[in-house]
């Protein structure tokens, strides 16, 4: 019974996503993947263009900032075995890639994009953006309410503590934290 009940709300879902990808573009589409229960979200973002591997679990509230016009998350590129906690961002400016096995836990941020000021006075002609692809390597884990951003690579097996703000590279097996992050130490190879 209950699967039957889950092949309802799956038409559903896929009803939502596209209505809203009609009628708002891909900014609607994102909005209702936001609000989408785990055991549909790889479904629908495999559909509308994202390369996601087997045997990942995405928690509910993935924010997905910035989609393409067609297919809207052809910049997000996800292995095999991720776990992503809840209200991830994601934002799609550049590809994103997480590798095999990353961990990721509830309220982290990754930005392939940063907006440059170059004066104080907010003026549109002084505007520019920064934009760069972020890789998170193999089995690396990053923990609740870090921010990462644009041009970061996290090397394999990394650790990345939480409440962090990542701004430069990780080297693999390094255990990082702080804002800005600093080495504390280096994960065992076990």
């Amino acid at each position: 019974m209950k699967s039957l009940f889950w092949k309802i709300e799956d038409l559903i879902w896929g009803l939502r996503c596209r209505y809203n990808y009609w009628l708002h573009g891909p900014y609607g589409l994102s909005k209702v993947i936001e609000r989408m229960p785990f055991r549909f979200i790889v479904k629908y973002l495999r559909k509308y263009g994202a390369t996601i591997g087997d045997n990942c679990r995405f928690e509910r509230g993935l924010n997905l900032h910035r989609p393409a016009a067609s297919p809207p998350f052809k910049n997000l590129k996800i292995g095999n075995g991720v776990y992503l906690g809840h209200n991830t961002l994601f934002d799609l400016t550049e590809p994103l890639v997480l590798e095999d096995k990353v961990i990721v836990a509830s309220r982290c941020q990754f930005w392939t994009h940063a907006s440059i000021y170059r004066s104080n006075d907010f003026d549109a002609s002084e505007y520019d953006e920064l934009t760069a692809p972020v890789r998170i390597c193999q089995g690396a884990i990053i923990y609740s309410n870090v921010l990462v951003g644009a041009g970061v690579t996290i090397g394999a097996f990394a650790r990345v503590g939480a409440n962090s703000l990542v701004n430069k590279n990780v080297e693999d097996q390094l255990f990082v934290g702080g804002v800005p992050v600093k080495q504390i130490g280096k994960v065992n190879e076990k």
